[in-house]
């Protein structure tokens, strides 16, 4: 529980933690799903392999720059981003009245 505690503080002062946890963990779901059915598939396989690994790896990486970098570069520089949909929705609403 002592996790939970501190991804809790760590996404109250850093409001973009939650998102970037939501695509780690969909991305790992996601490989780990279709790397279940390529073995079905394929019974000469094993289930966890190096590339499987390797692959996984290098998708969560590119997950978590994107988060760090690009995100961040975007947000800043290129167009403000809110990650409040429900205050995006109200604006908008607000806009075309």
């Amino acid at each position: 529980m002592d996790i939970i505690n501190e991804l809790i503080k760590i996404r109250s002062t850093n409001p973009e933690i939650a998102p970037l946890l939501y695509d780690v963990v969909r991305t790992l779901t996601v490989q780990i799903i279709v790397q279940f059915m390529f073995y079905i598939n394929n019974p000469g396989t094993t289930f966890i392999n190096s590339m499987f690994l390797q692959t996984t790896i290098f998708l969560l990486l590119g997950v978590v720059v994107f988060w760090l970098i690009s995100y961040k570069l975007m947000s800043n520089y290129v167009f403000p981003l809110n990650l409040n949909i429900e205050e995006n929705i109200i604006e908008e609403i607000n806009i075309k009245e």
